[in-house]
């Protein structure tokens, strides 16, 4: 009777695993199907405002046979060129280098090298204008003070943060706009966002290309700072509602 009763015990602990893990089964089926029932879209927002500042990216250039004396002259004239900077109530905070170098140039004639070598040192410096009024102005005072080498200038806005929730926004009703139209299509309803991700940002300031030496002159230089655009992408994921 004993060994009757365990027998029936251990049919009766099986049969009721069985039914568990069926409800198991069953339910993480379930649970798979309505994860299934999601629908993604990216959404793309963009801001813009008046730039606030100009980066100008200027240098000099000096060339001689004489080392020594090209580094001399490279670095009076570009002392000269920030104290004419400073002059112009530039901070001298807002004036950085940004690279120095020297490479020697191996002279030919008609019949091969000569012999003879230039050596060139160039020094770049970054200087942020603060008034874009003065831009051309500040431009043209560095040229005439020894600056030789404009590489370029490129306009932005100091604080981005307001630029950047005002995409933010565009983006997210931009992906909602696209869901809802996609869910009309097929004939369901867009119901709440599970997953949200920032897939992109980025800033696109007007740069003005200007990599040529050009002659010393105290005339302003024409600049145009055109508008400072930040764009940011968002991917969402909304349940679907059937």
């Amino acid at each position: 009777m004993v060994r009757r009763a365990w027998v029936s015990l251990i049919i009766a602990v099986l049969t009721l695993t069985s039914v568990v893990a069926t409800a198991g089964a069953s339910s993480d089926v379930d649970a798979t199907a309505a994860t299934l029932r999601t629908l993604t879209v990216t959404g793309d927002g963009a801001a813009s405002a008046v730039p606030d500042i100009a980066d100008l990216e200027l240098g000099v250039q000096t060339i001689h046979e004489d080392p020594s004396v090209a580094i001399v002259e490279n670095t009076t004239a570009m002392a000269s060129v920030i104290e004419t900077l400073i002059e112009l109530d530039i901070d001298e905070d807002d004036i950085q280098t940004r690279s120095f170098n020297m490479w020697v140039e191996q002279v030919y004639g008609p019949d091969g090298p000569t012999g003879e070598f230039l050596y060139h040192v160039v020094n770049q410096i970054v200087v942020r204008v603060r008034d874009l009024d003065m831009t051309g102005d500040v431009l043209g005072a560095a040229l005439a003070a020894g600056a030789n080498n404009v590489s370029g200038i490129t306009f932005g806005v100091e604080d981005t943060q307001a630029l950047e929730e005002a995409a933010r926004d565009a983006a997210v009703d931009n992906a909602v706009a696209k869901a809802e139209q996609l869910a009309e299509r097929l004939g369901v309803k867009v119901g709440s966002p599970r997953h949200i991700t920032e897939t992109s940002g980025g800033f696109a300031p007007e740069r003005l290309e200007r990599a040529v030496a050009f002659e010393s002159a105290g005339a302003s230089v024409p600049v145009s700072p055109g508008d400072f655009t930040v764009r940011v992408s968002v991917s969402i994921v909304f349940d679907i509602e059937l």
